[in-house]
């Protein structure tokens, strides 16, 4: 009879054990399930057009898309965006495991509203020369994420356990954006936009990830249950980049006109601290975790880019833009304060390639013109690939947005769907062959006070 106990007792540490680390690998692999940084556009009218801006930027988000723009505006103006995101993702599990370990996904769907905009722009002349300042937010990188994922752990064995993993990420990264810009000649347009990133406009952090995992034995003779918690906290974001831009009439013809536009964004690092908070609770009784707070500060590398744009303004009311954007992620990686590099996407090692991006857009837009008021009507279409380890995702778009302008204010609003088949799971730190496909539906509004 103490045989059986001692037995009893032997297998059942034995499986504690196992699960505690299980639970534990987990958790020390926290960094390796995480949030892809999605960057995001500015303003309903621009987005409306499929982003397709660059060459037209004639409203106060040009301090986004192409500062140069910014003397277009002929009076002072305030404006404001909101936009609302819904995302769906469609996990599938590796093949390979799918049915050995029972490996299954929850599809997701995320959905939140955001300040997309916001600014404050005046016109003025200094030497003949037309000059406007602007003070802008703008909402640069979303992190929302949502991935339920569970699976059988040594399927087979007495150890096997049912694993439950919930990773919830939530946040963004922002930009104070002070601008200015200058026609330098008839035709030719410069500006230049300061964006200064922190946390601290709308809260006391950037972004979170938790992950929440829960592990369960199969063997009912001996019962375990373990629950493992890491939270990453990313808060004191500071970063600054500049953005240049340059605007040119290229030709001009009666009512037809030919722009080209071009803007730099240029590299920087930002320095931000991540606090880890991990707990572990093994059938129902807290396990001592040492330590259970870590604060690491962290360097992470932002990658450069530059557009170029061609706008056609067929006549007053027809107008057409075409935009190339290039995007430098092979540079895209973070330090930790004790020298390790990694990269921020699922923490791969340096040794992953990210490759660079190049997004095309094209955008048209239609001037109804009534007794008072102009109606427009705007459509776009656009590739705009996103980072990943190894090979870009291919993010494919359309969009159609209007609107109503009157004297003294205007009102637009926009719609885009996003879609891509077959993202990399590896991405968010999930088993290599894991893949999702993915749809977002981006909803813009905005409102323009002219004073």
């Amino acid at each position: 009879m103490r045989l059986k106990i001692l037995l009893f007792i032997l297998v059942f540490v034995l499986i504690a054990k196992q699960l505690t680390q299980i639970a534990f690998a987990q958790m020390g692999s926290g960094n390796q399930i995480g949030a892809v940084p999605l960057p995001v556009g500015s303003g309903a009218r621009a987005l409306g057009m499929g982003g397709a801006f660059i060459a037209v930027a004639d409203d106060a988000t040009a301090a986004s898309w192409n500062p140069g723009g910014l003397t277009q505006l002929e009076r002072p103006e305030f404006s404001l965006v909101g936009s609302f995101l819904s995302t769906q993702q469609d996990f599938d599990p590796p093949g390979n495991i799918g049915e050995s370990t029972g490996f299954s996904f929850d599809n997701e769907s995320v959905s939140r509203g955001d300040l997309n905009y916001a600014s404050v722009a005046y016109p003025f002349r200094v030497f003949g020369k037309n000059l406007v300042a602007s003070l802008n937010y703008q909402q640069k990188y979303d992190f929302h994420t949502d991935v339920d994922y569970d699976f059988i752990s040594s399927p087979g064995t007495l150890f096997a356990a049912n694993v439950d993993v919930d990773f919830r990420s939530t946040g963004g990264i922002g930009a104070l954006t002070p601008a200015i810009a200058m026609q330098v000649l008839p035709k030719l347009s410069i500006g230049v936009a300061v964006n200064i990133y922190t946390d601290e406009y709308f809260g006391d952090f950037a972004w979170k990830e938790k992950t929440r995992t829960v592990t369960s034995t199969i063997n009912s003779k001996f019962p375990v249950t373990s629950t493992s918690d890491i939270d990453l906290t990313f808060k004191n974001f500071q970063a600054v980049n500049v953005s240049t831009g340059m605007l040119w009439d290229v030709w001009e013809k009666e009512e037809k006109l030919l722009t080209f536009g071009a803007v730099y964004h240029s590299p920087y690092t930002a320095d931000v601290d991540r606090i880890t908070d991990q707990s572990f609770v093994r059938n129902g009784i807290p396990v001592t975790i040492d330590p259970d707070h870590v604060r690491t500060h962290l360097e992470i590398d932002y990658p450069m880019s530059f557009g170029a744009g061609l706008g056609f303004r067929y006549n007053d009311a027809l107008s057409f833009s075409l935009d190339v954007t290039w995007t430098d992620w092979s540079e895209f990686q973070q330090e930790e304060e004790n020298g390790d590099k990694t990269r921020p996407i699922a923490g791969a090692s340096t040794g992953r390639d990210i490759d660079d991006t190049y997004a095309v857009r094209f955008g048209t837009e239609y001037l109804i013109f009534r007794q008072k008021m102009i109606i427009p009507v705007r459509g776009g279409l656009f590739y705009e690939p996103r980072p990943s380890l190894d090979d870009p995702i291919d993010v494919y778009g359309v969009s159609v947005g209007s609107g109503i302008t009157f004297k003294r204010f205007s009102i637009d609003a926009a719609y885009q769907f996003r879609w891509a088949n077959d993202v990399d799971g590896e991405d968010f730190g999930l088993p290599v062959g894991t893949s999702s496909d993915l749809n977002e539906h981006l909803f813009l509004a905005s409102v323009i006070v002219y004073f």
